[in-house]
């Protein structure tokens, strides 16, 4: 799996987070740096624990010899995973989900919500990644990266212009995904 590959995967898994950040974002009436901090040590905290739960598990078993094939089996994973998690981006972003407006402070019960949703398609593509034996070091740091930047990005950007841009935070999180699956299934199954 290549370092583009990698980054899209995460990418596009961190944008549905973005979205609910968003939401989140669009009815505070003020933004707390103690309550971002928060946001930002959860989200990055669960993600990694997610990935790395799925990598170390599932790189294991194909370092043992338990899984035959394991590159295969990471491969058919990653792709049936990005294109369902696309597909299940893309369907909240044509739902266009009600959301009720409130003011008020987003709560730690809120983020852990927010993120174990996503956290299981994060464990999934862990596996997957596990399987295929990608740089962990490489996958740490661009969670890390990520996690944080759509927490800051979600937030303020529903802050400052409420929550409208969430289709748009979906559809890019679906293409980005695509992207890395289609890439996955022409470099190892089309070109062999």
């Amino acid at each position: 799996m290549t370092y583009l590959e990698m980054i899209l995967i995460i990418g596009g898994i961190s944008l549905d987070i973005f979205a609910a950040m968003e939401i989140e974002g669009a009815m505070l009436a003020e933004v707390k740096r103690k309550s971002l901090l928060t946001a930002c040590t959860l989200v990055t905290v669960l993600q990694l624990v997610f990935f790395f739960g799925g990598y170390f598990v599932c790189h294991e078993l194909a370092e043992y010899g338990q899984i035959e094939r394991a590159l295969w089996v990471g491969q058919v994973i990653a792709i049936c995973v990005f294109a369902l998690l696309g597909v299940r981006l893309l369907v909240k972003a044509i739902k266009r989900e009600f959301i009720n407006e409130t003011c008020g402070e987003i709560t730690v019960s809120k983020y852990i919500k927010i993120i174990l949703v996503t956290s299981v398609y994060t464990l999934i593509a862990g596996c997957a990644c596990g399987f295929m034996g990608v740089n962990w070091f490489f996958m740490l740091f661009v969670i890390i990266l990520c996690s944080v930047l759509v927490v800051l990005g979600g937030i303020y950007t529903g802050y400052h212009f409420g929550f409208q841009a969430k289709t748009i935070a979906y559809v890019i999180g679906a293409i980005l995904l695509w992207g890395a699956g289609v890439e996955i299934l022409i470099e190892n199954f089309v070109l062999v």
